[in-house]
C-alpha cells in the first residue's frame, strides 16, 4: 500500500533536516497509535544516510543498550570497537559523534524509557543543555502514549520540559485522502466513503489491514466480520490496545463512559444515568477524557459563546473508537461465546442509524476543506451544529460568517432524494430558534446528501431556495453555487 497525504509534515521535516546541517534540533512526534508516525519518519528517511532509527522496547537496560549498539554499528563503524556500561555512556558517545557528523537519531516509542530506565530523560537533558550549540543534527522522539509524552516534554518539573525545538502532532488522514485510497482500489468514494469513514476514520493502519486481508471491494458484512467479529479478529481488542495503557488502573470507568457515549448519549446527566456514576463525579471523568486524554470532544451550539455545562455535549473524536465501543466492547458476551454471525448481524442491523451520525461528522470535515477553497455559497469562519437547551430543536450543520452576518443552516441525509417540503419547513422553523443577529443576518439553507441527487430533486430544492450538495460534489471540489 502506498503512502498518502503527509506533504505538510514531510515539508516540516525536510526544513529541519536542512537546518540541522549547521544547528541542532530536538523533534517530538506524537499522535494516536496506528496514525502513521513511524511510517512518516521512514518516508522522510528514504535516501538519507544520516537518519538512524532505534525502537525503544521494554527490555532490561543492558539488553537494549547492546541492541542499540549493534544496530548503529552498521552505520557508525567506530561502534564496533566500543562498549557501553550505561545509557550515560551511550548518549555521551552519540553527542560527541554529532559534533562532527549531522545525524538524526530516531527513538520510536520513546516513552518506554519510563519502564526501561527513567534516568535517560535526565541524561538527555544534561547532554543537550551542555552541547546543543556544538552539535549538528539532533533527535526525533516518537511516542504513542500521548499522556506520557505530554508529561515528559510539557511537565514543568520534568527534565525535558521546554527542550523540544519542534513538535509534530500527526492527525488522521482527512476525507479527501481516504477518498484517494478508495479510488486507487477502484472503489467509488462518492458511494462508499461514509462506510469506510465510519469504521476506520483516517487511520492508515486500518486501510493497510484492508489491503493485507484483500478486503477492498468486499461486502460490508465481510469487512466487519473479518476485522472485528471472527475469533482473534485483528481489530477485536483495538480499544483495549489503544487506551488501557493511557487510562491505567481506572480504565474500566472510562470505558463505561465511552460505551454510553458511543451508544448515543451525549449530555452529562444522561451519561451519568447510563453509567451509574454520580452526576457530581461524572464531570471530573468527562473533563479528563476531554482535556487530558483528548478522546472526547465537548461541543456547544455554534452560536454559543459561553461554555455552559448544561448545554455542552460530548462526542468520541475518533470514528474507529466510536465504532469499537458501540459494537465490540458492548457485545463482549457474544465474542466470548464465539457467536460470530450473531455479532455481525447485530452490527449490520444498526449500521444505517450509526452511519447517519457519522455522515454529519464527515460533511463537517469536507466543508472545512471546501471552505478554504471558496467552493461554498460563502466563506464561513465558524461551523458546528445547533440545539436548544432542552434538545427539542436540532440543526445538523450551522456555519457562520460573523463579519458579514451570514449564516447557513444545513441538513444531512443519507438519501437526500427523500427530502420533502415538510422537511424544508421544519429546517426553516428550527432556524427561528437560533438567536444570532436576529433581523440583520442573511440566511442560507442547504441539503447535504450521501446519495447522488436526482435532477428532479435539485430542481425542487432550487425552487425552494435550498442549496444542494451530494457527496460526489463535496469530494470533487465543486464550483461556487
Amino acid at each position: 500500500m502506498k503512502f498518502y497525504n503527509r506533504e505538510k509534515e514531510l515539508g516540516i521535516l525536510a526544513r529541519l533536516s536542512t537546518l540541522s546541517r549547521t544547528s541542532s534540533h530536538m523533534v517530538v512526534v506524537t499522535g494516536r497509535r496506528r496514525v502513521g508516525k513511524t511510517e512518516l519518519i521512514r518516508q522522510f528517511s528514504k535516501n538519507k544516510n544520516n537518519i538512524l532509527y532505534l525502537f525503544v522496547s521494554k527490555k532490561k537496560p543492558h539488553v537494549l543498550l547492546e541492541e542499540f549498539k549493534d544496530i548503529l554499528a552498521t552505520k557508525i563503524p567506530l561502534l564496533q570497537t566500543v562498549s557501553f556500561d550505561s545509557f550515560d555512556d551511550f548518549f555521551l558517545f552519540i553527542i560527541n559523534y554529532m559534533k562532527e557528523h549531522p545525524i538524526f537519531l530516531v527513538f520510536d516509542e520513546f516513552q518506554n524509557f519510563e519502564n526501561v530506565d527513567p534516568s535517560v530523560f535526565s541524561i538527555i537533558q544534561n547532554q543537550w543543555d551542555t552541547n546543543k550549540d556544538n552539535i549538528k543534527g539532533g533527535f526525533i522522539f516518537i511516542g504513542s502514549v500521548y499522556t506520557l509524552m505530554r508529561r515528559i516534554f510539557e511537565g514543568k518539573k520534568e527534565p525535558l520540559f521546554g527542550r523540544a525545538t519542534s513538535k509534530l502532532f500527526i492527525d488522521p488522514l482527512d476525507p479527501d485522502a481516504i477518498a484517494d485510497i478508495l479510488y486507487d482500489y477502484n472503489i467509488d468514494a462518492s458511494a462508499h466513503l461514509p462506510f469506510y469513514f465510519m469504521l476506520f476514520g483516517g487511520i492508515p493502519k486500518y486501510y493497510f489491514l484492508l489491503d493485507r486481508y484483500r478486503l477492498f471491494n468486499k461486502a460490508s458484512s465481510d469487512i466487519i466480520k473479518t476485522l472485528y467479529c471472527e475469533i482473534n479478529a485483528p481489530l477485536q481488542n483495538e480499544g483495549k490496545e489503544l487506551l488501557i495503557e493511557e487510562f491505567g488502573k481506572n480504565y474500566y470507568l472510562y470505558f463505561s463512559i465511552l460505551q454510553v457515549i458511543a451508544g448515543g448519549e451525549t449530555q452529562m446527566a444522561r451519561i451519568a444515568d447510563g453509567t451509574g456514576i454520580n452526576i457530581n463525579s461524572i464531570s471530573k471523568y468527562l473533563e479528563e477524557l476531554t482535556s487530558f486524554y483528548q478522546v472526547l470532544e465537548r461541543r456547544v451550539p455554534v452560536t454559543e459563546y459561553k461554555q455552559e455545562k448544561k448545554i455542552g455535549r460530548y462526542f468520541i473524536k475518533d470514528p474507529a473508537l466510536k465504532f469499537w465501543f458501540r459494537y465490540i466492547f458492548k457485545n463482549q458476551s457474544l465474542i466470548e461465546i464465539g457467536d460470530i454471525n450473531g455479532l455481525t448481524n447485530k452490527i449490520l442491523n444498526d449500521l444505517s442509524t450509526f452511519m447517519g451520525k457519522s455522515f454529519e461528522k464527515l460533511v463537517r470535515e469536507l466543508l472545512l476543506k471546501r471552505n478554504i477553497e471558496g467552493s461554498l455559497p460563502f466563506k464561513f469562519n465558524k461551523i458546528g451544529g445547533f440545539w436548544t437547551r432542552k434538545g427539542d430543536v436540532e440543526i445538523d450543520i450551522a456555519a457562520l460568517d460573523e463579519d458579514k452576518g451570514r449564516i447557513l443552516f444545513g441538513e444531512c441525509k443519507l438519501n437526500g432524494n427523500k427530502f420533502k417540503k415538510s422537511d424544508i419547513n421544519q429546517l426553516k422553523e428550527n432556524a427561528r430558534y437560533v438567536k444570532w443577529n436576529i433581523g440583520k443576518r442573511k440566511e442560507d439553507f442547504a441539503l447535504f446528501s450521501m446519495h447522488t441527487l436526482t435532477k428532479s430533486t435539485r430542481e425542487f430544492l432550487k425552487k425552494e431556495e435550498i442549496f444542494s450538495f451530494d457527496l460526489k460534489e463535496l469530494l470533487k471540489k465543486p464550483s461556487k453555487v
